[in-house]
């Protein structure tokens, strides 16, 4: 029994590695510390005629960042040309799957709203003209908010819109001003979906990942936010910033022609508490994905019904068939349509 525990134990540790070196193969695309006192030649801006970002003394910011240096980026629409909007990007239009992470500091219940955060897909070239953002509103709201720039014109609320509310975040939102860690990650499904995993302080906000099923914009450059409602706009401050190209899941990415039978590596892999599992089907039928165990002991059926030919989609919440959070390991996945099986493997992390 010892013997074999430790084959198998030995198995697992292998296949972790294996599944590890895949999915960390990540590049880093962009960094910015600011500490050569001069922002990147790279930034630009969203709206023209607006303010861009700026490296300033670390005694500029409204108190030190212990992980920074001697400079802090500093962004704000201090004209207020875009009703004190600012929006600093940089990177190719093209660019997709990639994460972008920074230092932000976060203002807590100012007088007037004021927003300050990330950007990702964003899209000044074409008609469509849009980006996303995850901006923290810390006053009466107490939520993080993650939406995109088109709008309805009778409501002016943005068309995609997703509120993280304090009451949901573990221990509850600050209540005092500070620099704290945000990050995006950011995938495109296909042409009119994108998804997105929003991170504060390095936890997965609850609800992620959220999905546009009816996104207008698919791809885009990477940037920082800033907002208040006045003449002066919000000084917002932004600290090592890291862009990471994420390894290619989706169809496109893949050279996957629409054709053929294949099942996608799930994403986010590790994952903790949920991933996203995507496959095609050439023509319709029955199909059946099932989650399994090493030992080939079946946990969850996620799918077993009749489905279109296309692209499809189904998450995975970690749970067994009786509700009951499963363990963290390495588990299999499959995929059966006729006489046709396909399984890959994936890492649940706690």
């Amino acid at each position: 029994m010892k013997k074999t525990t430790t084959i198998l134990s030995a198995t697992v540790l292998m296949l972790s590695f294996m599944i590890s070196s895949t999915v960390f193969a990540q590049t880093i695309i962009f960094t910015e510390d600011f500490e050569s006192g001069t922002a990147s030649a790279e930034w630009g801006v969203f709206y023209s005629g607006e303010d861009n970002v700026l490296a300033r003394p670390m005694a500029t910011a409204p108190q030190p960042l212990a992980t920074g240096g001697s400079f802090v980026g500093w962004l704000q629409d201090i004209n207020g040309s875009y009703t004190g909007s600012a929006v600093a990007v940089a990177g190719l239009v093209a660019l997709k799957d990639y994460s972008i992470e920074a230092d932000v500091y976060c203002y807590v219940n100012l007088t007037l709203s004021a927003y300050s955060g990330l950007v990702v897909y964003a899209d000044s070239t074409r008609p469509q003209r849009d980006f996303y953002k995850m901006r923290v509103d810390f006053d009466a709201s107490n939520r993080i908010n993650f939406s995109g720039l088109k709008s309805d014109p009778n409501t002016f609320l943005p068309l995609y819109n997703v509120n993280f509310l304090g009451t949901n975040y573990p221990g509850g939102y600050p209540t005092t001003a500070g620099w704290h860690k945000m990050k995006v990650e950011v995938r495109t499904i296909s042409p009119t979906e994108v998804g997105f995993w929003c991170y504060f302080d390095g936890l997965l906000l609850v609800g992620c990942p959220i999905y546009d099923t009816v996104a207008t914009v698919s791809s885009g450059r990477f940037g920082l936010y800033s907002f208040m409602q006045s003449a002066t706009g919000l000084a917002a401050y932004f600290d090592n910033i890291v862009v990471t190209q994420l390894p290619p899941t989706s169809v496109e990415d893949n050279g996957i022609s629409p054709s053929e039978f294949s099942l996608l590596q799930n994403y986010p892999n590790p994952f903790n508490p949920e991933t996203k599992i995507s496959y095609q089907l050439p023509k319709s039928g029955y199909i059946s994905l099932t989650i399994y165990d090493l030992f080939g002991r079946p946990i969850k059926t996620l799918v077993s019904e009749n489905q279109q030919s296309g692209y499809h989609s189904v998450t995975w919440n970690g749970k067994d068939e009786l509700g009951n959070t499963v363990s963290s390991g390495i588990y299999l996945y499959s995929l059966k349509a006729g006489n046709i099986l396909e399984s890959k493997k994936m890492i649940l992390i706690k």
